[in-house]
């Protein structure tokens, strides 16, 4: 708070002596300086908080976000879809059933790819364990379309069998130790959101 203070001139009544009379002066007038007036400065616009990619690694469930791209904006949110995505994948490979969460996010395509995954694996005998290395590259904007590049890395990850026997690396069971997609997103609200609507298999190479 800026204290502006008023400088009051009061002007002094003069006596004057003439001989033998006293002639009484009539007061001066009262003066005050002009009061300052306070100039409020500008207070700045807030800025609002840029959307940057998240690390959304679980070591609960055993999924680890390797390097985090430096995005902002629609493609950080996209980014962030595709994370989401690969975590309750994740969780419904791990866990044998397909997670609620994703059926709530995903496109109803992608949520039926899933579920056959799930229950391929429950028909060949094999469940996931571990830890699942995920990286996602190369995501572009395209309108209201994306795309990201997902590389997983299954070294770290342990099969286990219904049998109970030791779980198993990838490599003892012939596994191969990276499998690379592409997810393809949308958006509905000019890239504040994306839903992830299909994932396709590239590769065994990243």
């Amino acid at each position: 708070m800026v204290r502006v203070r008023g400088l009051l001139a009061v002007g002094v009544c003069v006596v004057v002596l003439a001989g033998c009379s006293a002639q009484k002066a009539e007061p001066a007038g009262l003066t005050a300086s002009p009061t300052p007036v306070a100039t409020a400065s500008p207070t700045p616009s807030p800025t609002s908080t840029e959307v940057t990619a998240t690390d959304l690694s679980d070591a609960e469930l055993g999924i680890v976000f390797v390097d985090t791209p430096d995005l902002t904006g629609p493609a950080a949110s996209a980014h962030d879809a595709v994370a989401i995505f690969e975590v309750e994948y994740w969780r419904s490979k791990t866990t044998g059933g397909t997670s609620p969460a994703l059926v709530q996010f995903a496109s109803p395509e992608l949520v039926r790819k899933v579920e056959y995954g799930v229950q391929r694996n429950s028909e060949d005998g094999f469940g996931f364990d571990g830890t699942l290395r995920i990286t996602i590259s190369d995501v572009t904007i395209d309108g209201g379309s994306a795309t990201a590049s997902v590389c997983a890395d299954y070294s770290d990850v342990l099969f286990t069998t219904v049998d109970g026997s030791a779980p198993q690396s990838f490599q003892e069971i012939d596994f191969p130790q990276y499998e690379r997609s592409t997810t393809r997103l949308s958006t509905f609200d000019d890239g504040a959101t994306w839903r992830p609507e299909d994932a396709t298999f590239e590769g065994n190479s990243c």
